[in-house]
């Protein structure tokens, strides 16, 4: 069945605007994610671009129909900014003007409108297939709607190579015989279609995008960036459903600012936030490799780490030796701050070593001994009988304490 090309093109610029407008409608009640606002701009683009190719064509109007092409390409190219920019990969919006410049200029001094149309074929495959790797190479891979995204942008780059074949053997000299051959009208469909589907992705991309950043935000401490206490025990719920499979030791470090109240009060609570943001850096940067590390709340930090509670103590000693030299100056003022460290691990303990919350109540132990032995100083909770004994004196504020199971999970709380 021969499709009216005229009718396909009047769907397609439609279709085209409408999805465009809505794009943009959504991204300007949400201006957090430019992927969505970008999209409907490229959207915008290719429909006037549909409206000056066909225009040329019915006016059997050579350079007309080489500006809606090259505006056609200027729309892709939008997209593959909105890409990379989408996949932490910015790029000026500038170097979209590359791509229509690219054809323009040639095409304009080819012999023939087919050798044009190869052209414009080959550019548009190259814009696709560079949005897709844009996508395929985002660093967060958590986002699953990239990849529908990936294949699709893929699909439309191996389309725009199909025309090629069609190009080469269609017999036509002019605009007005290209547009009216049996394959054109065809193609239309197939680009309407991949338009219609790649719109609803990108607002599906958006929407998870937006979910996710709103997710981290309340699993983020908002002074240091680091996590919060309540992403350390979804970690540690993610710990007691892999129990099984863990084979090494795990081992918990306690941290409290020593004497911080002191420095809030003498210093002021800037400087005192600015010793919690660079205590956060130096812990971050000594223990991020190996193990999980969180502000508790407070002056209070947290680290799990898999491994043997020997090398959690090496690395609490160097958090802690590291942090007293950074701190000696803050803000040009001689703080001279300084960490206790509490250090546990569930290797050689008897009993239920797979208890978290009875491993976090003896760091808490071990914590509370290097504050009760003068400050500035790491301590390991040798057994479990020095946890017994300490812990009788603590403030279980620190520690995880199990609730209800949820669906065989073990939920831990404050």
């Amino acid at each position: 069945m021969q499709l009216d090309m005229m009718t396909m093109s009047a769907v397609d610029i439609s279709v085209t605007a409408v999805l465009g407008l809505v794009l943009i409608f959504a991204w300007s009640n949400e201006r957090r994610v430019h992927l969505v606002g970008w999209w409907g701009l490229a959207m915008l683009v290719e429909a006037a671009s549909v409206v000056i190719t066909a225009g040329g064509a019915l006016a059997n109007n050579e350079l007309l129909v080489l500006l809606g092409a090259s505006s056609m390409l200027f729309g892709c190219s939008l997209k593959w900014t909105a890409s990379r920019e989408f996949a932490m990969r910015p790029t000026n919006a500038l170097w979209a003007l590359l791509w229509p410049a690219a054809f323009l200029l040639p095409a304009i001094f080819l012999d023939s409108l087919r050798q044009a149309f190869i052209l414009y074929s080959v550019l548009a495959a190259a814009i696709n297939f560079g949005a897709a790797a844009a996508l395929g190479r985002a660093n967060d891979k958590r986002l699953i709607s990239y990849w529908p995204a990936v294949v699709l942008l893929a699909v439309a780059g191996v389309a725009s190579l199909a025309w090629i074949p069609f190009v080469v053997t269609a017999p036509f000299h002019e605009p007005r015989a290209a547009i009216s051959s049996n394959w054109f009208s065809s193609v239309v469909l197939v680009v309407v279609v991949m338009r219609i589907a790649l719109a609803f992705v990108v607002l599906a991309m958006a929407k998870q995008r937006q979910e996710m950043e709103q997710r981290l935000s309340a699993l983020t401490d908002s002074l240091t960036g680091l996590p919060n206490r309540r992403a350390l025990y979804e970690s540690l719920d993610a710990f007691e459903e892999d129990i099984d499979v863990r084979t090494g030791p795990l081992s918990v470090l306690f941290f409290d600012l020593d004497h911080f109240k002191t420095i809030n009060d003498t210093f002021g609570h800037e400087t005192g936030d600015n010793v919690l943001k660079l205590f956060a850096a130096t812990a971050h940067r000594c223990l991020a490799r190996c193990s999980i590390v969180a502000r508790m709340g407070g002056e209070e930090f947290a680290a799990v780490f898999s491994g043997e509670q020997s090398v959690a103590a090496e690395l609490a000693e160097k958090v802690r030796t590291r942090f007293a030299d950074r701190a000696a100056t803050v803000d040009g003022q001689n703080i001279c701050a300084t960490v206790s460290v509490g250090v546990a691990s569930d290797s050689g303990v008897p009993g239920d070593s797979s208890d978290l919350s009875a491993l976090f109540r003896r760091a808490d132990a071990a914590l509370y001994a290097a504050k009760r032995l003068g400050r500035n100083r790491v301590e390991c909770a040798e057994s479990a009988q020095m946890a017994d004994i300490e812990t009788s004196r603590l403030a279980p504020r620190r520690v995880p304490v199990r609730r209800a199971k949820r669906g065989g999970r073990i939920a831990l709380g404050a």
